[in-house]
């Protein structure tokens, strides 16, 4: 094969004698005959042929659109330009004297390659879907993300009918009814809340379509979420808002409100864990006998199993009036001595003069990353170190506190729960108490018993003490002087749940003293048991966080009890356990008791009552989940061991009412 060089110019040019020259003259004509136009200014020498080495992408024909030679341009684009949706830039490609460069191919976004679009834009530099390929602008200029699409977006209106899904949990007919019962629960709560809503509430209130979007969303997450039990779930909540009160809704708004998210970032920016078991009440209630703690055998941690006689509580009375009052300080540990009724030469209550004291607890300091030496522990009210001072705080009287049962009888001796067939069957009682230093020790000056799994109030009363007071503590149980001086009498009328006080699920000190307030007072210890009496029966689950300590202050005892100290268990046993704040903090993610300080207005009993709830909700919840792993199911509503055959089973459905 010979070598042609035709393509190439012949150096001698016109003036060359060679026979069969191998390279290319003017006059050479067909195929293999090739002329180079010089450069100009404005146009780009083109490349060589290439050889068999370098073979190039295919290029596009521009002849049959531009009969013009058009120099060959990359399409590039600036980073700045680039993140900012601009248009490419074309940059023309420089020549070069020594080796001619092949420019890239054109870069095609959208456009097929040879379609007279993108054909068009290669001409002019620029990729054929550069406009289309930038984003919309917001009002302020700025390109609309995803998620603010998604938030200036008005959704469309939707009618009540539940939304298509690829698996549905039930038929259209059963799906439809439940969505209509759980909005008309929803419209009447806020037609209510509509009603006594302040000007400044007035977002909390939900327009009809709002309604509906909130129908449709409960009922399509709890179809996704929950299909094995999704009727019990719906019916459950059909139920649930049945009970609710508007209070309740209230808060409900308020937590669905965007202002909410202050909340989340307060709680450290993690998102509170909503309790969801999928079970109806009664069903929960009866769950419950799988949680309940026998306090056998705790005799010495302070639960009392059983009534002392009235012969161990007159033997209490005479060591009483042997001891004639001397007791040693629950706070400075100073003895002291007290005297019930007064003394009669000066009216006095204790002897000892003031106590000087710390209220906050000794705890120990995080040490720095590789220290290892001895760091004091120091008092969580003042930081002083522990030994540095007697106290920061003072009081004008000592006081003291007794535990052992029998001396507590002989004061005000226990109860047992009586017999009482009006009790609902599913209804638990959650329950806590507030209690005071008074001449006898530490009695009873606050009861709230709510109902479980709802959440609502049953009883929340001031009880006035049977000895003088000596301090309220008022730090801790949120109730001070003025409550117990200023509150009305209680009467038979405020047990009706028509009348009852609606308790304030909140954290502001302002709304927990106008709640305080409005409280009602019972004469005695003993007719606040009788009124707790009233909500019970000795089947009833009984809830409470340290329940030993309610208990002894209200004088009762219950077979049917619930801890969460015992519940939760501290790893070191008993003695040791896990604070209700902390046990909410770490299971539940959310805040309690965040008020204790110097100037606070104490616990809220009404707010730890719930969370005590709350705390064995979760733990329905995971018992109901192993009895799931291991088989159980639900059967005409009720629980079915495995393995037992089931029959025909029969959808039932909630009456609408």
């Amino acid at each position: 094969m010979s070598l042609s060089l035709k393509h190439i110019p012949c150096p001698a040019g016109k003036s060359c004698t060679a026979f069969q020259c191998i390279f290319g003259h003017a006059k050479d004509t067909g195929a293999e005959a090739a002329v180079v136009p010089q450069p100009s200014d404005n146009l780009e020498r083109r490349s060589p042929s290439p050889t068999a080495e370098e073979v190039p992408r295919k290029r596009i024909k521009i002849d049959q659109y531009d009969s013009a030679p058009q120099p060959q341009r990359e399409v590039t684009t600036d980073k700045a330009n680039k993140n900012h949706g601009e248009e490419l830039v074309p940059k023309t490609l420089p020549l070069t004297a020594t080796k001619p460069v092949s420019p890239p191919p054109v870069r095609r976004n959208v456009e097929p390659a040879g379609s007279k679009a993108s054909l068009g834009s290669a001409l002019h530099g620029a990729s054929p879907s550069t406009k289309a390929a930038k984003p919309p602008a917001t009002g302020n200029g700025k390109p609309v993300t995803k998620a603010t699409a998604h938030s200036t977006k008005a959704r469309k209106p939707e009618s009540l009918n539940p939304r298509l899904l690829k698996s549905s949990p039930a038929s259209h007919e059963t799906r439809l009814k439940l969505l209509k019962m759980l909005h008309a629960e929803f419209a009447r709560l806020n037609c209510e809340l509509k009603k006594d809503a302040e000007p400044e509430e007035a977002s909390l209130v939900m327009s009809d379509q709002d309604l509906i979007f909130k129908a449709l969303d409960d009922e399509q997450i709890t179809a996704l979420e929950k299909p094995a039990v999704y009727a019990n779930v719906m019916k459950n909540k059909v139920m649930q808002y049945k009970k609710t009160k508007v209070a309740q809704w209230k808060e409900e708004r308020i937590k669905q409100h965007p202002s909410s998210q202050n909340r989340v970032q307060a709680n450290g920016g993690r998102k509170p864990i909503e309790v969801e078991t999928g079970l109806s009440s009664q069903q929960e209630v009866a769950l419950l006998k799988r949680l309940v703690t026998d306090i056998t055998g705790l005799s010495n941690h302070g639960y009392v199993s059983s009534v002392p006689s009235e012969e161990a509580a007159a033997t209490a009375r005479s060591g009483l009036e042997a001891a004639k009052g001397w007791e040693v300080c629950d706070r400075c540990q100073q003895r002291f001595q007290v005297f019930p009724g007064r003394r009669e030469e000066d009216g006095a209550l204790t002897s000892g003069g003031s106590c000087n004291f710390h209220w906050g607890r000794a705890y120990v300091p995080a040490k720095p990353p590789g220290d290892t030496s001895r760091v004091p522990k120091r008092w969580q009210c003042c930081g002083q170190e522990v030994g540095d001072s007697a106290g920061c705080f003072t009081h004008d009287k000592h006081v003291f506190k007794a535990s052992d049962p029998k001396r507590l009888a002989a004061v005000l001796n226990y109860a047992a729960t009586p017999d009482n067939p009006n009790t609902p069957k599913d209804r638990a009682v959650c329950f806590d108490c507030e209690m005071g230093y008074t001449v006898h020790g530490m009695e009873l000056i606050r009861l709230t018993a709510t109902a479980w799994p709802t959440g609502e109030e049953l009883l929340d009363i001031l009880v006035q003490p049977i000895g003088e007071i000596l301090d309220l503590n008022s730090r801790y149980s949120g109730v001070w002087p003025d409550d117990l001086a200023n509150s009305a009498a209680w009467t038979a009328s405020d047990l009706d749940p028509a009348t009852a006080v609606v308790a304030e699920n909140n954290n502001t000190s302002e709304k927990r003293v106008l709640k305080q307030n409005k409280l009602k007072k019972v004469s005695s210890p003993e007719v606040a048991r009788d009124l707790l009496f009233s909500l019970l029966s000795p089947s009833t689950p009984l809830i409470g966080h340290g329940l030993e300590n309610d208990l002894n202050a209200v004088r009762v005892v219950h077979p049917t009890l619930i801890d969460t100290v015992l519940l939760y268990p501290h790893k070191g046993g008993l003695p040791y356990r896990y604070g209700l704040k902390m046990l909410m903090d770490v299971h539940l993610n959310k805040k309690i008791q965040q008020e204790t300080g110097p100037k606070v207005t104490g616990h809220d009993s009404a707010e730890d009552a719930r969370a005590a709830g709350e705390l064995v909700r979760l733990k329905v919840m995971n018992e109901w989940k192993d009895m799931q792993r291991a088989g159980w199911r639900l059967v005409h509503g009720e629980f079915w061991p495995p393995g037992k055959p089931e029959g025909k089973l029969t959808e039932a459905f909630i009456e609408e009412t």
